[in-house]
């Protein structure tokens, strides 16, 4: 049994070459080539949310099973529904259903196997157009037909899954039970029918916490397929991968009605840290950055960047270090993330080149002489020690805030490296906090961090 097209014509064109060429409009150079098994994309009418949702299943990576994980919008059930489709239907073909993996999904999660849930529900089937787009077009180049030869045997097969009355953990397990041979599109809008300000706002704060895992401070409000948001987030923070934003914006930004709007973003899962994803697709930019910021500085100006990557535009704390024939000649940062990343970056730049202490401001003699360091750090941590041995056994390789009343000094991973003893790291710490090298007191507080380097 097929699963006809209900919505061709209404969230999306009807003709499978105007839809075509939408879908095709809306794809874009990408900023890095990473895949993802897991991304979050909306499902709005393609016209409002086209653009983001396309920029999601770019970064998605191909395995022989595409769940769909969507909110159900209009049937009241406990857990998750399943269909007893054969295909599901669009204008530009038939996807099919993996049944074989739905049967076992049945027998391992509580679950309602029904079609009429799905027949009105336009969270899964506004997802189809952009898979049968990317990975089963109708009309190939003879070298994609050659790549496609490659994949003989591994059948795309769809999971279309409905989120009802349901515990995030269920989603979470889910995606953990299926992860080896299948890729997670969760569909979701963000927050539905505030001003445009306050979706900006409200989305904001849903994006900050996507994107550091603090999954126990979102609302039912803030995203109509939050339990899905939440279950991948959940999977993401068990493994310690991040949640990397490509794209933000709502539907005031297309219409230009700014009085009752609809969020749209999309992220994708990376297995690792996200300063590790800096590092890896966006150090360039970083550089570009530091030295942009300083030589507008020189000439009076103020540096505007463009193009920014979004997971630079996340909160961050950072570093920025120059040198000068390998003697320092510059270094300032911030321990804690109070601004977007970027902002952060381009602050410290000009602060270590113009406003250090220790130096007199940069002359553009020496801009040309300049190497430059950024440190992006990682969440800070308390450590909870007993005595000052106890307190050396946990402070290698990390970085080291210690503070004590009014007294406070900070020392960068990379310090370690001029400094490997860590009684000497430690006692040298403790100087320039202002403190005696063998002072202990139990009002002493210790914190450590990571970074990364980018130079």
């Amino acid at each position: 049994m097929n699963k006809k097209s209900v919505f061709a014509g209404s969230f999306y064109p009807e003709k499978p070459e105007e839809l075509n060429n939408l879908l095709n409009s809306y794809k874009q150079e990408l900023c890095n080539s990473y895949k993802s098994k897991a991304i979050i994309v909306p499902h709005a009418g393609i016209i409002y949310s086209g653009y983001a949702a396309m920029a999601g299943f770019q970064h998605l990576e191909l395995s022989e099973n595409i769940f769909i994980i969507a909110p159900s919008h209009h049937e009241n059930f406990n857990n998750i529904a399943l269909p007893e489709y054969t295909y599901f239907e669009t204008p530009l073909g038939a996807l099919e259903v993996n049944n074989r993996l739905i049967k076992d999904i049945a027998e391992k999660f509580p679950c309602l196997i029904s079609n009429e849930v799905f027949d009105r529900e336009h969270s899964i089937e506004v997802q189809l157009p952009f898979i049968q787009n990317l990975f089963c077009p109708q009309v190939q180049s003879a070298i994609d037909f050659v790549k496609g030869l490659k994949k003989i045997g591994r059948k795309l097969r769809i999971v279309p899954v409905l989120v009802g009355d349901c515990d995030y953990r269920l989603i979470s397990d889910l995606i953990s039970t299926y992860w080896e041979n299948s890729s997670f599109v969760i569909s979701s809008d963000l927050s539905h029918y505030y001003t445009k300000q306050e979706c900006r706002q409200i989305d904001t704060y849903t994006a900050t916490i996507i994107e550091t895992g603090k999954i126990e401070f979102m609302q039912q409000q803030q995203a109509c397929g939050i339990t899905g948001i939440k279950g991948l987030v959940d999977f993401a923070n068990n493994n310690d991968c991040s949640m990397i934003r490509i794209m933000m914006y709502n539907s005031g930004d297309i219409s230009k009605d700014t009085e009752k709007v609809v969020g749209y973003g999309s992220w994708f899962m990376y297995t690792d840290t996200r300063n590790e994803f800096i590092e890896q697709y966006c150090s360039k930019y970083v550089l570009d950055t530091v030295k942009n910021s300083i030589a507008c500085a020189l000439k009076g100006e103020e540096y505007i960047p463009k193009d920014i990557p979004p997971v630079l535009t996340e909160y961050g704390a950072s570093f920025v270090t120059l040198k000068i024939n390998d003697t320092l000649r510059g270094c300032i940062g911030s321990v804690y993330p109070t601004k977007p990343l970027i902002l952060d970056i381009i602050d410290n730049a000009k602060n270590s080149a113009f406003n250090d202490s220790r130096f007199e401001p940069l002359t553009e003699e020496e801009f040309h002489k300049i190497n430059i360091s950024v440190s992006i750090l990682s969440a800070i941590e308390r450590i909870n020690f007993k005595d000052e041995r106890d307190l050396l056994s946990k402070i290698y390789p990390h970085g080291v805030i210690i503070a004590d009343r009014n007294k406070r000094a900070v020392y960068l991973p990379v310090v370690w490296e001029q400094l490997p003893d860590r009684g000497v790291f430690l006692n040298s710490l403790k100087e320039k906090a202002g403190l005696p090298p063998a002072y202990f007191s139990k009002t002493l507080e210790a914190y450590k961090f990571d970074a990364i380097d980018i130079s």
